[in-house]
C-alpha cells in the first residue's frame, strides 16, 4: 500500500504540486491545460540503450501526419500563453523526422514561448543544426551518457563516440553564431556504469557551452517499474507522493493517442485520442480526474504502472522531499 499520507499531510499536496510545477499559479489552473506538453513525431529509433524500452514497444505508428500535427498545433496556439514547454519528443529519436524544422517553425509561428528537443545528437550534422537553429529551436537537450568512448558506446547502443561529440560541440559553435538565445542542456543518464563520472563530465561541458546552457544528471528510471534489470542509483522519494504529470504533463503519441503518462509507452492505460477530442477536454476528463485523486488519496498502487515509478525523482534537499526544480527537470531519459 502506498504511504503518501505518512509523508505529507493531504492538505499540502495542492501546494506541493503547485510549487513543483507553477509557483506563481493558483492551483486550479493547472487544471485548465498543461503546462507541458510531449508530441511525439516519430516512433523510432537508431540506437538501442540498456534504459530504454524500445524492444518491448508495440505501437506501430512511425511518423504523425501532417493533418494531425496540424489539429494540434491549432488548439496548442489557443493556449500558448499558459504553456511552458512543447517537446517535439517521446519515445523517438525525433532527427529522423524530416519535417522537424518545419513543426518547430509552426509551434512558434503559433506562439509557443518555448519549443524543445531531446536527441542522442548522432544525426545533428550541420544541415539539421542550421535548420533547427533557423527554424526557431527554443531548447535542445544532448543525452551524452558519458565521455569516454567504450562506456559511451556499450549505453548507446549503435552510435559512435566521435561522431556524437563532433555534432554536439559543432552545434554550439552554430548556436552561439545564429541564435544564442537557444538553450543547450547537456544530460547524463546516470546509470551504474558511469556514476562516477560526473564531476569530470561537469567540468567538461561547463568550459563548452554558455551561460544560457545547463549541463545535469538525471538518475536512471524505472519507466514505471517496466524496465528489465533496473538497478537503482539513489533512494527514491517519488513513491510516496503524488505524480506531478498528472498536473503538468500530457503526451500524444504519433498517431494521436494519449496515454496515461510519458512512461505508459505502449498506451496500457489510454486516455483517449486528440483525433476524436480536444487536448483542453481530456486533460479535465474524467478517467484524468479520477486518476488524479487516487494519487493524493495514497492509492497511485491502484495504478500499475505508478506503484514505484521513479520517472521524476530527485535527489533529496534534506527535507524529506524532492526539490522544487520540476519545471527544469521535466526533461526524461530518451
Amino acid at each position: 500500500m502506498n504511504n503518501s499520507e505518512n509523508l505529507m499531510p493531504k492538505t499540502d499536496h495542492h501546494d506541493y504540486l503547485r510549487r513543483r510545477i507553477s509557483p506563481d499559479e493558483k492551483f486550479a489552473k493547472l487544471l485548465e491545460f498543461p503546462r507541458f506538453l510531449e508530441i511525439e513525431t516519430v516512433n523510432t529509433c537508431n540506437a538501442r540503450c540498456p534504459m530504454c524500452t524500445i524492444d518491448e514497444w508495440t505501437r506501430n505508428s512511425p511518423t504523425m501526419k501532417d493533418g494531425l500535427f496540424n489539429k494540434i498545433a491549432e488548439e496548442i496556439s489557443a493556449f500558448a500563453s499558459a504553456l511552458k514547454r512543447v517537446s517535439l519528443y517521446r519515445d523517438g529519436e525525433p532527427l529522423l523526422d524530416k519535417k522537424l524544422p518545419d513543426r518547430v517553425a509552426t509551434l512558434k509561428e503559433n506562439g509557443v514561448k518555448t519549443v524543445s528537443i531531446a536527441t542522442n545528437v548522432s544525426l545533428l550534422n550541420e544541415e539539421r543544426a542550421n535548420n533547427l537553429l533557423h527554424a526557431g529551436i527554443d531548447h535542445i537537450i544532448f543525452s551524452i551518457d558519458s565521455l569516454n568512448k567504450d562506456v559511451f558506446e556499450a549505453i548507446r547502443v549503435r552510435l559512435n563516440f566521435e561522431e556524437v561529440m563532433e555534432n554536439a560541440l559543432r552545434f554550439i559553435e552554430l548556436r552561439n553564431k545564429i541564435r544564442p538565445e537557444t538553450q543547450i542542456v547537456v544530460r547524463m543518464i546516470r546509470q551504474d556504469s558511469n556514476q562516477d563520472e560526473w564531476p569530470e563530465y561537469k567540468a567538461f561541458w561547463d568550459k563548452k557551452v554558455s551561460p544560457v546552457d545547463r549541463v545535469y544528471y538525471h538518475n536512471i528510471h524505472n519507466w514505471g517499474t517496466q524496465l528489465e534489470n533496473f538497478v537503482p542509483i539513489e533512494k527514491s522519494y517519488e513513491p510516496q507522493l503524488p505524480c506531478v504529470a498528472l498536473w503538468s504533463l500530457l503526451v500524444i503519441f504519433a498517431n494521436g493517442d494519449v496515454p496515461l503518462c510519458n512512461v505508459d509507452y505502449n498506451n496500457e492505460y489510454p486516455t483517449g485520442s486528440v483525433l476524436d477530442d480536444s487536448i483542453q477536454n481530456l486533460w479535465r476528463s474524467k478517467i484524468m480526474t479520477a486518476r488524479r485523486g487516487l494519487h493524493t488519496s495514497g492509492q497511485k498502487d491502484k495504478i500499475g504502472h505508478c506503484v514505484n515509478c521513479n520517472v521524476w525523482d530527485e535527489p533529496d534537499k534534506g527535507n524529506g522531499l524532492v526539490s522544487a526544480d520540476f519545471a527544469e527537470q521535466i526533461e526524461l531519459a530518451g
